[in-house]
């Protein structure tokens, strides 16, 4: 049986409910809930025969319901507009509510316009129930579904002649922003089915349209913040696609060309920059590159960089877009100076750490007048005589103090990779490496046991002695300021005389020929050395350190064959030995106590020695022969326990230090 609304409405607004219960019910299965619901609540709020005057959202509450929908209002204002345009309906109105109710745009034909305005329904309109009775927007809103409410479904008599059909819109959060609505005349044949598909059309678009914007708006936020990434990283940055199209470039790759970045984007990156031929190789085989030093021609110009070239793969995993990392030599060198400048930081002040004496005394008088000259230096001297500490000291009071100092030890390096690692090059097939060289342009490159240099890097640094310029592995030849500081521990001479070492080099590198010598032939550098090092570990290990007197008559008697190193690790072992804060005999390691009981007393400088010093010398090297043992050092020494005791009081000997542990 086919649904009378018109019956059930006058029966709902009836007077007598005894009629209205015999017609019909509003609990019929084919009456919406939703619907029952509204006519029950516009039945306590409004009278059905009566249209009140409506509400509106007027001047700066209309604006600002505008502004605050502006999203939406551009969205939908102009797929409205299209629909419009070719719609085939002489009686029809279009309009956007926001999530309020409230009318922001309206649009309507000339002769549904007349219908309208006498029930004041236009712009600003709010579609209150309370006002106007049940409609389409107000349940769109209140139950977020598409629906339509048509003539007599409408509680007020004054909407019966029309069809409204809502749509609610949400944005991506699904929150709600607002409605579309239409107007129909129920008249008209294809009024239901058009209706929705109105509305649900143009919510669709809006809808597809917000996602699309916000989409949009995520991308471009992420690009801007990926640009101000790439802006704010210390190397240029230079994209381009596989046509060779560039879409990007950092500011410092526009500092780095010296151009800015609008007036080379959209180029062919063939026409405004010549790669060098080892990129292009590794484009051709979508290789990426890891750090490869070359020059690339920019402008006329050549510009000196390490470049790194990354790969972005497409959906079919083929190269579709490349990125250059471009980093400065310049900066490169500026950072290695930076992180290698604690390397370099003791001064001709601090050579306390080498020793005091006449001997070195002179050497640093050497060195000093080396840090003046503007030639090469050559260190030599046995290992552990801290010939790195007088190289830094020359490179702090060289002009060169504010540039790199750089430190390698060629006995370290394998012999495979050296001449790539200083002339630059590739390392274990794909690892690109500056050149050592290059990374100390301006300053000062120490070179510890200079005697295993290979012969290839022997002649390299032979040439740039003599021309200033360096033969890089790519037989470039570029011009290049280093201070060369060299050190050995061997005869040099003889690796000459053996063809191992270049006779040329050697009198390159012997612009400034300083010999240290050894420990064992300055002993009266032992005391301030002990003093020294004794102070660097009280405050490592917060306590005052020191060294009984008989210790240091003793340490002074041991050759050193390890020089300061082995008189630093010495005392280090012997603190950890210790009961207290006092290093005494007994602490000394037992490898060095028995070998001084094989050496003979070191000789002064002038050849003689003191009653007193043969005497406690004698003591000395009895108690650690007898290991502290009185019966057994009298009898040695042919004296009395009398004589004994008074020689070990006045010299301050103590034989409990000599016994063994």
């Amino acid at each position: 049986m086919r649904l009378n609304m018109k019956a059930i409405w006058r029966a709902f607004i009836a007077k007598d409910p005894e009629l209205y219960n015999n017609l019909t019910s509003l609990d019929r299965p084919d009456i919406k809930p939703w619907l029952k619901e509204s006519w029950l609540r516009c039945r306590r709020l409004l009278r059905h025969d009566h249209w009140p005057q409506q509400l509106y959202a007027k001047g700066i509450t209309f604006e600002s319901l505008c502004r605050n929908q502006s999203e939406m209002l551009n969205i939908s204002s102009p797929i409205i507009e299209d629909i419009f345009e070719y719609l085939d309906a002489p009686d029809c109105a279009i309009f956007v509510t926001d999530e309020t109710g409230c009318t922001l745009k309206f649009y309507a034909t000339p002769s549904m316009a007349i219908r309208l305005t006498p029930l004041g329904i236009r712009e600003s309109i709010y579609w209150r129930e309370g006002m106007m009775g049940n409609n389409a927007i107000s349940s769109a809103l209140l139950l977020h579904e598409t629906l339509s409410i048509k003539g007599y479904e409408h509680f007020n008599r004054h909407l019966h002649p029309f069809e409204i059909c809502a749509a609610p819109v949400f944005d991506s959060d699904s929150t709600l922003m607002g409605a579309v609505g239409v107007i129909l005349l129920t008249g008209h044949e294809s009024a239901p089915a058009l209706g929705l598909a109105l509305v649900h059309s143009i919510e669709q678009q809006i809808t597809a349209k917000l996602n699309t914007d916000l989409v949009l708006a995520e991308s471009n936020q992420h690009l801007s913040e990926v640009h101000a990434l790439l802006d704010g990283v210390e190397e240029g940055v230079l994209a381009w696609d596989n046509k060779g199209t560039i879409l990007y470039l950092n500011i410092n790759g526009s500092d780095l060309f010296g151009v800015k970045s609008e007036k080379i984007l959209g180029k062919n990156i063939h026409d405004i920059i010549k790669l060098p031929q080892s990129i292009l190789t590794a484009i051709a085989h979508n290789r990426e590159v890891e750090l490869f030093e070359t020059a690339i021609e920019f402008g006329g110009a050549f510009i000196s960089l390490a470049i790194s070239l990354k790969i972005v793969k497409g959906p079919n995993n083929t190269s579709d877009r490349y990125i250059a990392l471009l980093h400065p030599i310049d900066r490169i060198r500026e950072l290695v100076h930076r992180h290698s400048g604690i390397g370099a930081r003791l001064t001709f002040d601090d050579l306390d750490y080498v020793g005091t004496s006449n001997t070195i005394r002179r050497v640093v008088r050497l060195a000093q007048q080396a840090a003046k000259g503007r030639g090469s230096v050559l260190l030599h001297g046995e290992e552990g005589l801290g010939k790195s500490y007088l190289a830094q000291a020359i490179h702090n009071a060289s002009e060169r103090q504010d540039k790199p100092f750089i430190t390698i030890n060629c006995q370290a390096m394998p012999r495979e990779t050296m001449s790539s690692e200083f002339l630059g090059g590739i390392v274990n097939g794909d690892k690109h490496v500056i050149s050592k060289f290059e990374l100390a342009k301006g300053g000062t490159l120490l070179l510890e046991n200079v005697e295993y240099l290979t012969t290839e890097v022997q002649t390299a640094l032979l040439q740039l002695l003599k021309t200033g310029l360096l033969s890089k592995a790519n037989q470039l030849l570029v011009p290049l300021d280093v201070r060369l500081i060299t050190t050995t521990s061997v005869d040099i001479n003889q690796y000459v005389d053996e063809n191992r070492f270049r006779r040329h080099l050697l009198y390159e590198l012997q612009s400034f020929d300083i010999h240290i010598p050894p420990l064992r032939e300055r002993s009266e550098d032992i005391p301030p050395l002990v003093k020294r090092y004794l102070k660097i570990m009280s405050r490592e290990v917060d306590k005052n350190l020191t060294l009984s007197e008989d210790a240091l008559q003793l340490l002074t008697r041991y050759a050193w064959p390890g020089n300061n190193r082995e008189l630093r690790n010495v005392l280090e072992r012997a603190f950890s030995y210790s009961d207290g804060a006092m290093i005494r005999v007994k602490d000394i390691p037992l490898t060095l106590l028995e070998r001084v009981r094989d050496l003979a007393t070191v000789a002064p400088s002038n050849g003689l020695h003191s009653l007193n010093d043969m005497e406690r010398d004698a003591l000395i090297k009895a108690a650690v022969q007898f290991q502290g043992k009185a019966i057994k050092i009298t009898q040695a020494l042919k004296i009395s326990r009398t004589s004994l005791w008074r020689k070990l009081k006045a010299f301050n000997i103590h034989l409990e230090d000599y016994k063994t542990r």
